[in-house]
C-alpha cells in the first residue's frame, strides 16, 4: 500500500512542475495530453502566457519558483556548468487519509530563450524525462511540454493514467496563472 501511494504522490510531484485552480482560463488556452504507451505515459501540454520569450525562459528556468506550486516544499538548484543545473525537489501530498513525502533529483540542460532539457537522476521513477519549449507569438509566448514517465509500481496502469490525466490539465492551469502573475512583477530582459 505504501507503494502505491507512494507512486501516486510521485506522479504528483513530477507532474507538479505545475498545479491547480480555479475561474476562467480560456485566454491561456490550455491543453493537455497523455497517452499511455505500455508501461510509460507520455505527456503533452502547452498554454498560452503573456510572458515575452525572455521572460518565460526565465520563468522556466526559476527553479526555486515551483515551491509556489502545491504540495512542492523544497527546490534546491545547483548549478553545475553554464547550461546545466541540478535541482533537489521534495514534495508531500495528502492522497486519502496518507501523507507522502516525496524526494528526486532532476538534471536540467538550458537552451536559452528556446526551453529547456531534463532527466531524473535520481527517484521512484524507473524513467522521466522531457523538454519544455518557449514559442514567441503576438501574444506573449505558448510554454509548451513534452514528457515521458515510466513508473516504477505495483498500481495498475488504468489506475495511475486516470490519476494523470485528472489532474494534468489543472496542474498546467495553474501554471499559466503563475505566469501571468509573474508577468506583472518581471523585470524586462536586456
Amino acid at each position: 500500500m505504501r507503494k502505491i501511494i507512494t507512486l501516486v504522490a510521485q506522479v504528483t510531484l513530477l507532474i507538479s512542475q505545475i498545479a491547480y485552480a480555479d475561474g476562467d482560463f480560456d485566454r491561456f488556452n490550455v491543453q493537455a495530453k497523455v497517452i499511455r504507451q505500455d508501461d510509460t505515459f507520455l505527456f503533452a501540454a502547452s498554454y498560452q502566457s503573456p510572458l515575452t520569450a525572455c521572460q518565460a525562459y526565465r520563468y522556466l528556468t526559476d527553479y526555486e519558483a515551483a515551491k509556489k506550486v502545491p504540495g512542492v516544499t523544497e527546490s534546491k538548484p545547483t548549478r553545475i556548468s553554464s547550461n546545466k543545473v541540478l535541482v533537489e525537489r521534495s514534495a508531500e501530498e495528502k492522497i486519502l487519509f496518507f501523507t507522502v513525502k516525496l524526494h528526486t533529483l532532476i538534471e536540467y540542460t538550458e537552451y536559452p530563450m528556446k526551453g529547456t532539457e531534463f532527466t531524473q537522476i535520481k527517484g521512484d521513477s524507473k524513467r522521466f524525462s522531457g523538454k519544455w519549449f518557449v514559442e514567441p507569438n503576438t501574444l506573449g509566448s505558448v510554454i509548451r511540454y513534452e514528457g515521458v514517465l515510466e513508473p516504477d509500481s505495483h498500481l495498475p496502469m488504468f489506475v495511475l493514467k486516470y490519476f494523470i490525466e485528472n489532474s494534468l490539465e489543472d496542474r498546467f492551469k495553474i501554471m499559466a496563472k503563475l505566469s501571468a502573475e509573474r508577468k506583472s512583477i518581471e523585470v524586462s530582459c536586456n
